[in-house]
């Protein structure tokens, strides 16, 4: 394998149970960050969750995520990651498999990854204050766990919703 390749899965049911693993810690964090009051932080970790719930949706569908062979051959080694870079086109492509608002939620969830890097920075970020990013966050968290719940981690989600709530 050359420098920089991607290993191709060979466990892909296991992958997938990692990932959702995975965005339940990093929204669970999410949460308890916020309820510490770092909004930019817990909108990281917010971001990553999307990031792997959107891994394991290209796992699930790999096999109708790509168009032609170039897509296929870059889902297989590397977009079933959900590079950032690959976000819009991922989202725009599940959209077209009957997923709904993904890319709204995308777009919600590249938007804090934004804030989180950059703050409330005039001209760098998509908020004037710190609430509105807080309340997007908010948003982006609910709609994540409920991505959870269809996905069958219905307690999960309800144990971070629940979490949410008493913020």
């Amino acid at each position: 394998m050359g420098e920089g390749a991607v290993p191709q899965v060979k466990d892909l049911q296991g992958y997938i149970n990692f990932r959702l693993e995975e965005a339940i810690v990093e929204l669970n964090l999410a949460v308890e960050l916020l309820k510490r009051g770092y909004s930019r932080n817990a909108s990281q970790k917010a971001f990553m969750a999307w990031k792997a719930i959107i891994s394991v949706l290209v796992s699930i569908n790999l096999d109708k995520m790509p168009r032609n062979e170039k897509e296929k051959e870059w889902y297989t080694k590397a977009g079933f990651l959900a590079p950032t870079t690959g976000l819009n086109g991922i989202a725009r492509r599940l959209e077209e498999l009957g997923y709904k608002d993904v890319v709204g939620t995308n777009s919600l969830a590249l938007k804090l990854h934004r804030y989180a890097y950059n703050g409330l920075y005039r001209g760098a970020s998509d908020y004037a204050d710190r609430e509105d990013a807080i309340d997007d966050l908010k948003v982006l968290i609910k709609r994540i766990a409920e991505t959870l719940a269809e996905l069958g981690r219905s307690k999960e989600a309800k144990e971070v919703l629940d979490k949410l709530m008493r913020l």
